[in-house]
């Protein structure tokens, strides 16, 4: 009851302030208390799963998170992805013995349950533009980091470059039409048009154990709003996480408040 209290309260405060997008939908208070055995769940890692760090590196599932993600699997029957801007084999190690679909480097890698799936069929990131990246995160003192089908500036380190980093990757990607722009928090990255969130939702939601089953997108951020509406398409429902223009029909404040509503649905 404490909990149920806490949810609700937070989410009152947030919603005064909510933003939207032009093209959104409706935005309603709460997430709705849904039966866990008749949906789908595809939820980004962190700033959902787990806490914002300063160092990507140092990101942990919290003990609570592990364990309600471990009854929600039971009570889906393992219809429960995790999808990523991080790597795959990043999202395991943070993962650890939890094996989950997972849907990497915002949909350039997929690995079902089964351990089905693989890179997606692209051409690498063009090593001329890997050097520009690296060059200008060493001038800046910023981290870069290689991943498949993509280059990331991290900034949360030193906030003061984030207009720099966005500027830079834009105008990068704005000199190739295969290459897109993507800005997260504190993370700008030069990626390969064609691949995103909500196309990996869509691949996973047609396989088996999610097919037929009512899809539910939480993130945090502007990579997932892909996913928002693609489980949105499909007549699910998106939760942004925190604060931020959004395409999700609900909200919730932070990774605790949605863990609060992991406890609700799982009862």
């Amino acid at each position: 009851m404490l909990q149920a209290h806490r949810l609700l309260s937070s989410l009152n405060l947030t919603l005064k302030n909510v933003k939207q997008m032009p093209d959104t939908v409706h935005q309603s208070d709460i997430p709705p208390q849904i039966d866990p055995a008749a949906h789908g769940f595809f939820l980004d890692l962190d700033g959902t799963l787990a806490p914002i760090v300063d160092n990507p590196q140092d990101v942990s599932l919290p003990d609570r998170t592990r364990h309600l993600l471990t009854r929600l699997v039971a009570a889906t029957d393992g219809a429960v992805a995790v999808v990523s801007g991080r790597a795959l084999a990043d999202v395991d190690r943070i993962l650890g013995t939890l094996q989950l679909p997972i849907s990497g480097s915002h949909g350039m890698e997929l690995r079902l349950a089964n351990g089905a799936g693989g890179s997606a069929d692209q051409s690498g990131m063009p090593n001329p533009v890997i050097d520009r990246v690296e060059e200008f995160a060493v001038l800046h003192g910023v981290t870069s980091e290689r991943k498949p089908g993509a280059i990331a500036l991290h900034y949360r380190k030193t906030p003061d470059q984030a207009d720099a980093c966005r500027a830079f990757v834009d105008t990068l990607t704005s000199e190739d039409e295969t290459l897109r722009a993507l800005h997260g928090k504190m993370v700008s990255e030069v990626a390969l048009k064609g691949i995103d969130k909500g196309g990996a939702l869509e691949k996973i939601s047609a396989t088996d154990g999610f097919v037929g089953r009512t899809p539910i997108m939480v993130g945090d951020d502007v990579t997932d709003e892909d996913g928002f509406r693609a489980a949105q398409a499909q007549g699910g429902f998106g939760i942004k996480i925190g604060t931020g223009e959004t395409h999700a029909v609900h909200r919730l404040d932070d990774v605790e408040a949605f863990a609060d509503w992991l406890e609700l649905i799982l009862r």
